[in-house]
C-alpha cells in the first residue's frame, strides 16, 4: 500500500512539472547531450544546428521493437511544427517521449525562432531583408527541404513515394503543416492539427489586429534595442492563448518568465514579417488549403484537429468547419479539450502528446 502511495505521489508530481514548462521555461538545453532524453539512462543523438537553413534538431530512437513487435524505424519521420513565438526549446519536455518509436524532427520556420548567425543570412544584409518573403506558399516549399536534407537525401529524387513523414502541428505550425500537405499531399501521411480553424471570428481577428498594432512599423522604433513592443506583444499573446484558470494557477512571476522566453528566443522583425504576410491571404487560408489537399489525385491518409474549449485564437466551431471539410463524419478526427485555451500543447501537455501519439500510432 505505501509502495503504491508512492507511485501516485510521483505520478502527481511528474504532472506539476509538466503544468510549469511552457514557452521555453524549462531548464534543460536540447544542444547538450542529456540521459533525461531517455528513460533508460542512453542519450539520444541530439543538437540544434541548421537544416536547409532552418534551426532545427533531430532525434532518434533507441533502435528496439516497439509494444507490437514492429521495428522502431517503421514508423516515418515525425515533423513537429510549434506555432508563433515558440521555438525548440518550447517543445523539450514532448520531443523524448514522441521519439520513442520513430525519428523526430523539429524546426522553426521562418520567421519563428532567434535571429539567424550571419553565415545563414543568405546574402540578405538585415532581418527586415531575409523575413522579406515569409508568405505560407514558401514555409510550404522550406517544409520539404528541410524534410529532404533530414532524413532523405541520399533516395532518388524522383523516389517521392517512400519519402513520408507524418506531422503534429500546433497553430501556426498548422497553417505550415496545410500549406506543405496541399503542395506535396502524397508525402504526408498522418496530419495531427491544434488551434487551427477554418477562419477566424470576431474574438480572434480583433487579437490578431492587436498584435500588427503592437508591433506595427519599425521604423517608428527610435532605439534599435528597444524591445518593449516585443515584450508587449508577449503579454498579449500569453493572455490570448491561455486559459484564465490556467493563468491564475501559474502566477504572475512564473508568466512574466514566458515574457522574457519569449523574447529571447524571437525577434520582432520575423514575429512582424508573419502578421504581416501570412493572415489575410485567402488562397492560403486553412480552409482553401485543406480543400486543395481533398483535392488532390493523391491526398494524405488522414488528419485529425484537436482545439481547446476556451480557445479565442481558433474557436471549437471553427475547429469543426475545417475537420468536416476532411470528413463528413468527424466523430474520429475532431476532439474538443475541455476547460483548455489555444496553447493546448503547453497547457495538457501530457494529454496532447498522448493524443498525438495514439493517433500516429494506431
Amino acid at each position: 500500500m505505501m509502495a503504491l502511495s508512492w507511485m501516485l505521489l510521483v505520478v502527481v508530481l511528474m504532472d506539476m512539472v509538466a503544468a510549469f514548462i511552457s514557452y521555453g521555461s524549462m531548464n534543460i538545453r536540447l544542444s547538450r547531450r542529456s540521459h533525461l532524453f531517455s528513460s533508460e539512462g542512453t542519450s539520444f543523438q541530439e543538437e540544434i544546428r541548421y537544416i536547409a537553413g532552418r534551426r532545427a534538431i533531430i532525434l532518434h530512437p533507441p533502435d528496439k521493437p516497439n509494444p507490437n513487435g514492429q521495428n522502431s524505424h517503421s514508423y516515418p519521420p515525425l515533423v513537429i511544427l510549434g506555432g508563433m513565438a515558440q521555438s525548440i526549446s518550447s517543445y523539450e519536455f514532448h520531443l523524448p517521449q514522441l521519439s520513442k518509436l520513430r525519428s523526430v524532427l523539429m524546426y522553426e520556420p521562418i520567421g519563428i525562432g532567434p535571429a539567424p548567425p550571419y553565415s545563414e543570412l543568405q546574402g540578405n544584409t538585415s532581418l527586415k531583408q531575409y523575413y522579406n518573403d515569409v508568405s505560407l506558399e514558401r514555409h510550404g516549399n522550406d517544409f520539404w527541404e528541410v524534410v529532404d536534407e533530414a532524413f532523405f537525401s541520399d533516395k532518388d529524387d524522383d523516389d517521392n513515394n517512400t519519402k513520408i513523414v507524418d506531422v503534429a502541428s500546433f497553430s501556426f505550425g498548422g497553417r505550415v503543416a496545410l500549406s506543405a500537405a496541399a503542395s506535396q499531399p502524397h508525402r504526408l501521411r498522418r496530419l495531427h492539427i491544434s488551434g487551427v480553424g477554418h477562419g477566424r471570428d470576431t474574438l480572434a481577428s480583433v487579437h490578431i489586429t492587436s498584435w500588427k498594432e503592437i508591433l506595427g512599423d519599425k521604423t517608428k522604433v527610435k532605439n534599435d534595442d528597444d524591445n518593449s513592443r516585443l515584450q508587449a506583444f508577449a503579454w498579449s499573446i500569453i493572455l490570448a492563448t491561455y486559459s484564465s484558470q490556467f493563468l491564475e494557477s501559474m502566477g504572475p512571476d512564473r508568466i512574466k518568465t514566458w515574457v522574457g522566453s519569449v523574447c529571447e528566443n524571437n525577434t520582432e522583425e520575423g514575429l512582424r514579417a508573419i502578421l504581416m504576410q501570412t493572415q489575410d491571404a485567402d488562397e492560403w487560408s486553412p480552409a482553401a488549403m485543406a480543400n486543395r489537399i481533398q483535392a488532390a489525385d493523391k491526398s494524405i491518409d488522414s488528419c485529425r484537429i484537436i482545439v481547446g474549449s476556451q480557445d479565442n485564437i481558433a474557436s471549437p466551431m471553427q475547429a469543426l468547419q475545417l475537420a468536416k471539410i476532411f470528413c463528413d463524419d468527424t466523430d474520429d478526427i475532431y476532439k474538443v479539450i475541455e476547460g483548455c485555451g489555444h496553447a493546448i500543447p503547453m497547457e495538457a501537455m501530457r494529454l496532447w502528446r498522448e493524443d498525438v501519439l495514439q493517433y500516429l500510432n494506431k
